[in-house]
C-alpha cells in the first residue's frame, strides 16, 4: 500500500512537472505517428513536420513479448517542401536495451494525399543503419501514417 502511494504521489509531481516544462517549451510535440518496418513497429512523437528541421522519438512496438525493447531519436531536414509532399533526410540514434546502439541516416517521403485535410500523411522511408553493438549493417524500411495537430 506504502508503494501504491508512493508512486501515485510521484505521477502526480511528474506531471505537473511535465506540463509546466512543455507549457514554457519551444519544443513541443506536434504530430504522431505509426510505423512499421517488417517484423517490429514503432510509435512516434515529434515537432512540427512542415519546418525545416524537425524532429522525433521513436519507441519499438511490438506484439512479440520476449522483443527487448528500444528507443530512437531522430533529427530531420525538409530538403523539398510542397503542399502535398515533402522530402526529407536526417540523421538517427538508437538503444536497444539488448545493449546495442543503432546510428543511420534515415532519408524519405511524407505525403499528404487529402487536400482538404493535410493534417494526416503517409511516410515511406529508408534507413540504412549499422548496430554498433553486433556490428553488422542492415537496411530498414518503414512505411506508416503521421498525424499533425497543428
Amino acid at each position: 500500500m506504502i508503494f501504491l502511494k508512493r508512486l501515485l504521489i510521484l505521477m502526480v509531481f511528474s506531471t505537473i512537472i511535465c506540463l509546466q516544462a512543455e507549457a514554457q517549451s519551444k519544443l513541443r510535440p506536434t504530430h504522431v505517428g505509426v510505423y512499421h518496418s517488417g517484423l517490429v513497429g514503432q510509435v512516434a512523437i515529434g515537432t512540427d513536420l512542415n519546418q525545416k528541421y524537425f524532429g522525433d522519438l521513436r519507441f519499438q512496438a511490438t506484439d512479440i513479448l520476449e522483443t527487448n525493447f528500444g528507443i530512437e531519436g531522430a533529427v530531420h531536414r525538409n530538403l523539398f517542401q510542397d503542399d502535398w509532399f515533402n522530402f526529407h533526410v536526417g540523421f538517427m540514434a538508437g538503444y536497444y536495451f539488448y545493449d546495442s546502439i543503432r546510428l543511420g541516416i534515415p532519408f524519405g517521403f511524407s505525403i499528404m494525399p487529402f487536400e482538404n485535410h493535410r493534417r494526416f500523411a503517409i511516410l515511406l522511408e529508408a534507413s540504412p543503419n549499422v548496430f554498433l553493438g553486433n556490428e553488422y549493417f542492415n537496411l530498414r524500411s518503414n512505411i506508416g501514417i503521421r498525424y499533425s495537430f497543428r
